[in-house]
């Protein structure tokens, strides 16, 4: 194999002995290398490999990478991300997915890469074990700790961390992806999935329009920005967390207490009122009957998970012996799968020297513990408030495919609020709907769904593979099309909104003639 490398070098590393010599010298080389072999040492060396993560399982048959990428040097500030490759051949055929989380402050290590679509979830032995719904077996995954202050992500100027805002997210995590390519210049072609849930809902769609607008540069190498997918999303306060229907249907408050947030104080006004920092006695006293109604072990974001009964410092409760039996036997009958000990165990891995070393983090010694949420960043909290249906419509006009999806028991942005979102996207943008309802089967059982995302996203049993896989099929299936689409919560834009043919993959919209 034959590669032409042009290094620049400005300042030296310690390692690069032999050029001691010309030391604070600009060198610029320039040669030919007939070898495969070297040229993968210069690539692994700017990609900082991970070799093996503690407790890794073996056979592993993708690369692994992660560190640093400095996004404004004269602050000296830093963003974390761990990049997973697909366990194939050729990881270049696949496309690469940016994934965030939201918060704002919420790490897309810990929630995005360890307990949701990661390669693996730490076990209770202390080993990581596979996760087989990752999202690698599908995409190249770059999971980003952003913004500053999230996580491993850091600035040298403490000043830093105050004030932030979507503004400046946004324009940093640009500079981030732009940065990144430069360590990952191989991916710079990639078919680019933009994805994340909840604030996310902020920062994809910002991130996204930036893109654009980059594109638009002249002598600028676009990025090739291909779809967007919002999960649970924060997109307008006044609907997207009005939670007061969903929380009486699944029985979590009374009728009375379903009146009071109706009349007195909703979830919306409750936010805006604590964000502004002035909450009114009506809601206070909503909210303290509420919690009492609730109680304190009730998780707002996945209203049917049992409590997490580990005897470690994030899992301490009040209940032991029966009562942990009792709720072992319920999560059976319910059929949850999921752990409620999982991000006990995922603070305890993160915050391991061994892990932080293998993942080349923490290297300035960061004064506080890693932790999912919180950290040093203080965000502008007015932001909450910013309405980015606007934005979505704007993106959509400019042909880029949207995918909403919700899980079904979380209460903090619930489905029917995405529902009503989608709804009010389609009727903007003049879809149409068309196709009936039907279920959606893997293999032979039928998975019961509701009824705005009926592409099986909202499951139990749906894979985070077999998701990813659908939406990508979704997306380039339709890219060809010369018409306006809007399949479920997958809106396909277009310049000509004339004859739709239907499409049968899932449950599909007409557009108008």
């Amino acid at each position: 194999m034959e590669a032409t490398c042009i290094i620049e070098l400005y300042s030296w590393d310690p390692k690069l002995s032999l050029l001691s010599k010309w030391k604070n010298m600009k060198l610029l080389l320039v040669f030919t290398v007939i070898s495969s072999f070297f040229f993968c040492f210069f690539y692994g060396a700017a990609g900082e490999l991970i070799k093996a993560l503690p407790g890794q399982p073996a056979n592993v048959a993708f690369k692994q990478y992660s560190g640093y990428i400095v996004t404004e040097p004269q602050h000296g500030r830093a963003l974390f991300y761990y990049f997973v490759e697909v366990g194939s051949a050729n990881p270049l055929l696949h496309p690469l997915t940016l994934w965030l989380n939201g918060g704002p402050g919420c790490s897309s290590l810990g929630f995005g890469a360890f307990m949701e679509n990661g390669p693996f979830q730490p076990g209770e032995s202390g080993h990581l074990i596979k996760n087989k719904y990752s999202w690698n077996l599908e995409s190249n995954m770059l999971y980003l700790e952003s913004p500053i202050g999230v996580g491993f992500s850091y600035s040298n100027t403490s000043s830093d961390y105050l004030g932030v805002n979507d503004t400046i997210t946004a324009k940093e995590n640009l500079q981030f992806l732009l940065n990144w390519f430069k360590e990952f210049p191989h991916y710079r072609d990639s078919a680019l999935y933009l994805s994340g849930e909840s604030y996310a809902g902020h920062y994809i769609p910002q991130l996204a329009a930036l893109i654009l607008n980059y594109n638009k540069r002249l002598s600028v190498r676009p990025i090739k920005l291909k779809a967007i997918a919002l999960g649970n999303p924060l997109l307008d306060l006044e609907i997207s967390v009005n939670n007061d229907e969903f929380l009486w249907s699944h029985g979590v408050i009374s009728d009375e207490m379903l009146m009071l947030r109706k009349i007195k104080c909703n979830e919306p006004r409750y936010l805006k009122e604590s964000i502004h920092q002035n909450l009114s006695k009506e809601c206070i006293d909503v909210l303290k009957k509420q919690e009492e109604e609730m109680g304190s072990y009730t998780d707002p974001g996945d209203l049917i998970l049992p409590i997490c009964l580990s005897p470690t410092v994030l899992g301490q409760t009040v209940y032991h012996g029966a009562l942990k039996l009792l709720h072992a036997k319920l999560a059976m009958r319910s059929g949850v799968s999921t752990d409620p000990c999982l991000a006990d165990r995922i603070h305890q891995y993160l915050n391991s020297p061994k892990v932080q070393e293998a993942f080349h983090a923490n290297t300035t010694r960061l004064p506080s513990i890693w932790e999912f949420c919180g950290g040093h960043l203080v965000y502008q909290r007015e932001n909450l408030g910013i309405n980015i249906l606007p934005l979505l419509s704007k993106l959509l006009r400019s042909r880029i495919p949207l995918l909403l999806f919700n899980g079904d028991q979380d209460s903090k942005i619930p489905l029917t609020q995405t529902r009503i979102i989608a709804n009010m996207l389609a009727k903007e943008l003049k879809f149409v709907r068309f196709g009936n309802y039907a279920p959606w089967y893997d293999k032979m059982q039928v998975c019961v769904c509701n009824a705005t995302i009926k592409c099986c996203i909202n499951c139990q049993i749906m894979p985070a593979a077999q998701f990813f896989s659908l939406y990508l099929s979704l997306v380039h299936s339709l890219k060809n099309l010369h018409s306006g689409w809007w399949v479920e919560s997958i809106i396909w834009p277009s310049k000509e909104r004339k004859k739709c043919d239907i499409f049968d993959l899932c449950y599909s919209q007409r557009c108008s003639s």
